[in-house]
């Protein structure tokens, strides 16, 4: 799908990636009759049960896995892929989710299938909206001060830092306010300049695309250059 792609004109939206994968899976599985300990054959005529401790079958786990790999494919345009495969999952969510958005994408299921595809379990606290046909992310600014001390993998991220010095610069005018915040929460600031800089173009070029990230974009340019002349 990705060599028949057209780059100016795409055929295939993400969601027909990872559904793709699903589709994959399902045909490599049953092309044999046992895989490991298994009987392929039976877990597949099983009657699908929701486990109460979250347990999944082995063939859920295959499945959930080659959507994960399709998944590691899917890097924004314009995206460094080496920076790319770095980050964490909910920063790969979160940026992602932001080139689905800058292409009219705001159908809750692609949200939470992408979650899916990511092996993110809870992404709401993400999300400005998850209504129907009007899902998107919330943007620096809406982002405020919220998940800044919670206890998760996301509110230390380097993704987080970055929307934060985007909110201080808005909210102080000052970019030097943003910087000096990523001097100082940012561990390791000055072996993470590449990669911040790499968040901070990419919030920039598709942030102009998405009309309520107009300020929050521009401030992101703003930064990509603070932190790349940036010295001790």
């Amino acid at each position: 799908m990705l060599t028949l792609e057209d780059d100016e004109e795409p055929n295939f939206s993400d969601t027909d990636y990872q559904l793709a994968a699903y589709a994959a899976a399902l045909r490599v599985l049953t092309q044999y009759q046992q895989i490991e300990d298994f009987d392929i054959a039976y877990e597949l005529s099983k009657p699908r049960q929701t486990s109460k401790t979250g347990e999944k079958s082995p063939i859920e786990e295959l499945i959930d896995s080659a959507v994960k790999i399709a998944c590691d494919y899917l890097v924004p345009k314009g995206f460094d892929t080496f920076i790319w495969k770095t980050l964490t999952p909910d920063e790969r969510f979160y940026l992602k989710g932001l080139d689905m958005e800058s292409h009219g994408e705001y159908r809750s299921g692609a949200y939470q299938e992408l979650a899916r595809g990511f092996g993110i379990r809870e992404y709401t606290e993400l999300l400005a909206t998850g209504k129907a046909n009007e899902t998107h992310l919330k943007t620096a600014t809406d982002f405020g001060t919220k998940l800044l001390n919670k206890d998760s993998v996301f509110s230390t991220s380097l993704v987080r830092n970055a929307l934060f010095a985007i909110r201080e610069v808005v909210r102080s005018e000052e970019v030097s306010s943003g910087k000096n915040w990523l001097r100082n929460e940012v561990l390791d600031y000055w072996n993470q300049r590449k990669t911040l800089i790499e968040i901070f173009k990419y919030l920039a070029m598709v942030g102009n695309t998405i009309p309520h990230w107009a300020k929050d974009a521009d401030v992101s340019r703003l930064l990509a250059g603070a932190v790349e002349n940036d010295s001790i």
